[in-house]
């Protein structure tokens, strides 16, 4: 009967509605933060309990300590980069930490007995706890860690503090000192560690340590790319991605709906695919922008987790500084078209530093760059472009830019265990 009446709870909670909320947790109240915090808990530890008694759940008689190395998520929107991580940690047998800010990150469901789970709400309390925390390691993708309008403080407990990158651009659409608290950067590749050491000379910070060992997320896209789908299908007209990066930085920000109104007159399919951050930084913006765009059957709004199918669907992207470019380029090897922005709208993130960006300075090896003087002809731009065959030119450029293309996470976990260990072993532990 118990398991029944979780079965009945638990369904309604491992099966959420998408929600674009979020509560900052600088401005909430103290009582609604510890409210939601105890609600979050509860929910959780329901959802621990039904996997224990349907015995989803089992143990070796291992013991978590202060020795256990750290994966730290944010949540559900980092999914795709912390899955190949962990599925390598468990299929390596080895034993780790798993802490999430989101009660719906679909890691929370799997059961393993070498993944420890803990759910921490976004809330002072959790932040408090999270800046006491005790490891040799900790692996994280969340920029800020430590910095002074971050709640998230870094624990000098941590013996070392590793950042893995979620986005192929590096630190240059990272607001400024987002890294400046790590011990380690995991790199994509190569091209993103002279930019990371300038910033360390011109702000004279501690050195880090550098290794290029891939991107996880994009690894994890290629191996749940649609093997079958529209892209597939011969179609009668093209399909056009717009990709908006949020904020200043951001095509639609800095050109207005107007280039986007310009192509579905002339009869394109278009997909737009705003930043996830969007949703919540510029809530109003994006109604507008809709509002604008009601008018046309042929604009859609793509709102699905992962990128797949309007990328599979879609001839060309269209974007800004978006990393989202060398993911479509990379996977797919089809062309993009990337929208200028000023350098003075950047002036709050690290590329300041910076007269151009390897982002810039690669736009052109994937595609077209078009800035406001151009972008009357980007309807005409667009079918110039599916007219070259640029595949063999991307596929080189992914070759000289992305390490271990396909399967960083065996590289990375080596690496993770590799330097726990070490910091352990100084220490008179046991291994991670």
């Amino acid at each position: 009967m118990v398991k029944i009446v979780l079965g009945a709870f638990c369904s309604i909670l491992l099966f959420p509605k998408v929600a674009y909320a979020y509560l900052d947790p600088g401005t909430g109240s103290v009582l609604l933060s510890t409210v939601l915090a105890v609600f979050g808990a509860l929910i959780y530890s329901f959802k621990s309990l039904y996997f224990k008694l349907t015995r989803q759940d089992r143990s070796d008689g291992f013991e978590v300590s202060e020795d256990t190395l750290v994966v730290f998520s944010e949540g559900k929107s980092y999914w795709g980069t912390f899955r190949p991580i962990i599925n390598e940690l468990i299929r390596r047998k080895i034993h780790f930490r798993y802490i999430s800010m989101d009660l719906y990150d679909p890691a929370l469901r799997i059961s393993s007995p070498y993944m420890h789970s803990r759910l921490y709400s976004k809330s002072n309390w959790s932040f408090a706890k999270l800046a006491k925390i005790r490891t040799p390691l900790m692996l994280a993708t969340t920029p800020n860690i430590g910095s002074v309008d971050y709640p998230m403080k870094k624990s000098p407990f941590i013996g070392k503090l590793v950042h893995m990158f979620h986005a192929m651009s590096g630190t240059s659409n990272y607001r400024l000192g987002s890294l400046d608290f790590y011990d380690g950067v995991i790199l994509v590749g190569p091209h993103q560690e002279a930019d990371l050491k300038k910033i360390e000379e011109i702000r004279n910070i501690k050195k880090k340590d550098y290794v290029a060992l891939g991107l996880p997320y994009l690894d994890d896209m290629l191996h749940h790319m649609p093997s079958e789908g529209p892209a597939q299908k011969k179609k009668d007209k093209t399909t056009v991605l717009i990709a908006p990066s949020w904020g200043n930085k951001g095509c639609f920000s800095e050109y207005g709906v107007g280039f986007v109104k310009e192509l579905a007159k002339a009869e394109y399919e278009i997909i737009i695919r705003l930043h996830p951050q969007s949703h919540i930084s510029e809530a109003e913006k994006v109604a507008l922008w809709k509002e604008e765009l009601s008018g046309f059957h042929n604009v859609a709004w793509d709102q699905e987790l992962f990128a797949h199918q309007a990328m599979a669907s879609s001839d060309v992207l269209i974007s800004d500084t978006s990393s989202i470019r060398f993911d479509y380029a990379f996977l797919y090897l089809k062309p993009v078209i990337t929208l200028d922005i000023p350098k003075e709208n950047r002036d709050e993130f690290e590329s300041k530093y910076f007269d151009i960006t390897w982002s810039e300075t690669s736009s052109a090896l994937i595609g077209e760059v078009l800035d406001k003087d151009t972008i009357d002809i980007l309807s005409s731009k667009v079918k110039e472009i599916l007219q070259q065959n640029q595949q063999e030119q991307i596929e080189k450029f992914r070759q000289e830019t992305v390490v271990n293309f396909g399967d960083s996470a065996s590289h990375i976990v080596e690496y993770i265990r590799t330097q726990a260990n070490e910091i352990n072993t100084k220490k008179g532990s046991p291994d991670a």
